[in-house]
């Protein structure tokens, strides 16, 4: 309903959702058993019934079926190596360990295609091949990526433009002014954010179609590049495709003496202007100005992709199949593997080949930070990684990780927006006055009575306390990432404690952090739940909520439990995995 045809849909209705459509689904309400026995028939077919008549060929006689042996004419040598495929196998030199050459996560000796991908279409996904059913009636006759059952244009492929996508439809209004756009700033108001007020183009967010503004405090200039990598500041960047990222107000003609920007296709539109810089624009009064040769009616953005790679047929080797981005061969469209010399390992069994991986005897941590070296990396490394409101504090040290910091002088260390008076927290220490033994003087955080707010001195104390040392290997526990091994002082990472190895990318890979804050479960009292870095607690690797945290509202036993929901106001929480939302200590 919504394309004026008379459409008759009686013979793309698959009640049963089995694949086959009504129209030849010989049991169009139960669905197909795929077992190689009648299946395109539509009916759940039982071929191990003891009733039934049918015995599948077994050609070599190896009591392997045909419709399971991969060497009809060869018999199974039955030598623990692949008994199951019904090929006569040798045991190859490099069979420990196995590897999974197409990396579709089915190990090369139980892979019947180690060299082609799975495509898990949920018919025979434990084969490891690219498996594909011919079923009549049910498909994509335009390759545009929705099935015909619910393609309105069966055989007119979708033109992806954010203009009732899911139809199958290739929509193009045929006249321009139909296209509403209210506040006339260029975007459709259909993916338009703020159809009635028009885009500020400064660079920033100019695709949402929304007046954004930068905070003044960043970008003094409002030019959309924030101070910190503004080369000028106070002068806006002209946006004119010439050092646009420098923030400086460039002017093209004033280095048009030295300076003369490419036209390498020689039609007269610069690179930096030139969709198709090898290719030269032919002039026809189609879309002159792109740089392409274009031909009326057809934009470089309609051009034919069947696999969806990002290459286009016309310069695809492999056009119905992916591009593999591993940095090989990455442009001829085709999902290439680099050649391997010898036997493929994966010595720490991180899924990472030892060609690839930079730490081949330590497994990679997989937390969305350079998950491709290899190599086992530590949040706690303060590595650059996700800072989902810019202000400058990582979203895993920042307590507010969608609202900017206010830097006030008030807790401006734990990235939220925080608005307290002044006199709350006098010496601006993260502790406020209320709980602070020296509210005029800040606190120095080194590990040592970090909560009562005074400049604590060891060395004053050293007398009576020492800090301990479970290792010995003079590294203090409190600054110890490893306190149960000894740092081995071999020139690499020697101040983190651990018995590190050179080019290993981190601390020990046999230290255990399951909640990757950080602390080592040996030594984390909430080895599964991350320390959320309050400078309250920090080093117990708790989730804990400091004092001043509960925002005014009473927590008298400061368990980060609010009195009102807290079943014991007057005694902390525990966390110990257990109930430990009601506020008793389980």
């Amino acid at each position: 309903d919504g394309d004026g045809c008379p459409d008759d849909v009686s013979v793309l209705r698959d009640s049963d959702g089995d694949g086959l459509s009504d129209y030849i689904d010989s049991c169009p309400l139960t669905q197909e058993t795929y077992n190689r026995y009648m299946d395109s028939d539509g009916c759940p077919d039982d071929v191990t019934s003891p009733t039934s008549e049918f015995s599948f060929p077994d050609t070599d006689n190896d009591n392997i079926e045909d419709r399971w042996d991969s060497c009809t004419a060869e018999p199974e040598n039955f030598n623990n190596y692949l008994d199951w495929d019904g090929c006569p196998d040798i045991i190859p030199m490099d069979h420990t360990p196995v590897g999974d050459t197409d990396y579709d996560g089915i190990l090369d000796d139980v892979d019947m295609c180690p060299d082609r991908r799975e495509n898990f279409n949920r018919f025979e996904d434990a084969d490891g091949c690219p498996d594909r059913l011919d079923l009549p009636f049910v498909g994509d006759q335009d390759n545009d990526g929705i099935p015909d059952n619910l393609d309105l244009c069966v055989y007119m492929r979708e033109i992806y433009n954010m203009f009732e996508d899911a139809d199958g439809c290739p929509d193009m209004l045929p006249q321009e002014d139909s296209i509403s756009d209210v506040d006339g700033d260029g975007l459709i108001d259909s993916i338009d954010l703020c159809p009635s007020q028009p885009e500020s183009k400064n660079n920033y967010l100019d695709g949402d179609g929304c007046p954004d503004t930068i905070d003044s405090s960043y970008d003094t200039d409002s030019d959309g590049i924030i101070d910190m990598h503004d080369s000028c500041p106070n002068k806006a960047e002209t946006y004119n495709r010439y050092q646009d990222s420098d923030g400086c107000p460039d002017r093209v003609d004033t280095y048009r003496e030295p300076f003369l920007f490419p036209d390498t296709d020689k039609d007269r539109i610069e690179d930096r202007w030139d969709s198709c810089i090898n290719e030269a624009e032919n002039y026809n009064g189609y879309l002159d100005w792109d740089g392409c040769p274009d031909e009326e009616g057809t934009t470089t953005g309609q051009l034919l992709d069947s696999d969806y790679d990002g290459i286009y047929d016309a310069m695809d080797k492999c056009p119905n199949s992916a591009e593999r981005y591993n940095d090989y061969l990455d442009a001829d469209g085709c999902p290439d593997l680099p050649p391997l010399s010898g036997p493929v390992m994966d010595t720490d069994g991180d899924g990472i080949l030892d060609t690839a991986d930079e730490c081949p005897d330590a497994p990679e941590t997989y937390n969305r930070y350079m998950d491709l070296d290899g190599c086992p990396d530590w949040f706690a490394d303060f590595k650059s990684i996700a800072d989902s409101d810019s202000d400058g504090i990582i979203d895993i040290l920042d307590l507010c990780p969608t609202q900017s910091e206010t830097f006030n002088g008030i807790q401006d260390l734990d990235g939220c927006p925080d608005d307290y008076p002044t006199f709350s927290d006098n010496d601006s220490d993260g502790i406020a006055n209320i709980h602070d033994s020296c509210p005029h003087i800040p606190e120095t955080y080194n590990r040592y009575q970090d909560e009562d707010g005074c400049p604590d001195t060891i060395q004053y104390t050293a007398a009576s306390f020492v800090f301990p040392d479970l290792d010995r290997d003079g590294i203090d526990d409190r600054w110890d990432s490893c306190p149960a091994e000894p740092e081995n002082f071999n020139g690499y990472l020697d101040w983190d404690g651990c018995a590190d190895t050179p080019a290993a990318g981190s601390t020990s890979p046999t230290i255990v952090d399951t909640d990757g804050d950080g602390y080592p479960d040996l030594v984390d009292m909430c080895p599964l739940n991350p320390e959320n870095w309050n400078k309250f607690n920090d080093t117990d690797g708790c989730p804990d909520t400091a004092p001043e945290q509960a925002r005014f509202v009473h927590d008298a036993d400061l368990d980060g439990i609010i009195d009102n929901a807290d079943q014991c106001p007057n005694i902390s929480e525990n966390y110990n995995g257990v109930e430990d939302d009601d506020g008793c200590p389980e």
